[in-house]
């Protein structure tokens, strides 16, 4: 997952634009509040909470300030799963996301 996100999608132009296959933005930006509460990440949040559909809407640029997968690399997200190593730290961050309620 790491290399997939981290590697791949973030080497292209900050100026694609992201089609997810499915609407989970709500939800995931539930989760990244409780992880990092920055402005990027809170604006996803009244985005989301605004409109029912967010496909298409950001870039893989957005991606980078709002996805906390996207952001391993982060200080404070590194606090937050007690990891330093961007593996470890996506790992950690899938299993809180797992658990998660």
């Amino acid at each position: 997952m790491h290399a997939a996100l981290n590697e791949t999608l973030a080497a292209l132009p900050d100026e694609t634009r992201v089609y997810s296959g499915h609407e989970y933005t709500r939800s995931n930006v539930q989760f990244a509040v409780s992880v990092l509460q920055s402005d990027p990440i809170k604006e996803l949040q009244t985005f989301a909470e605004c409109n029912a559909e967010t496909q298409g809407k950001f870039t893989i640029g957005d991606e980078k300030l709002h996805n906390v997968f996207m952001r391993v690399e982060d200080p404070e997200i590194q606090k937050a799963t007690g990891e330093t190593d961007p593996v470890k730290v996506m790992a950690k961050l899938r299993e809180m996301k797992n658990n998660f309620k």
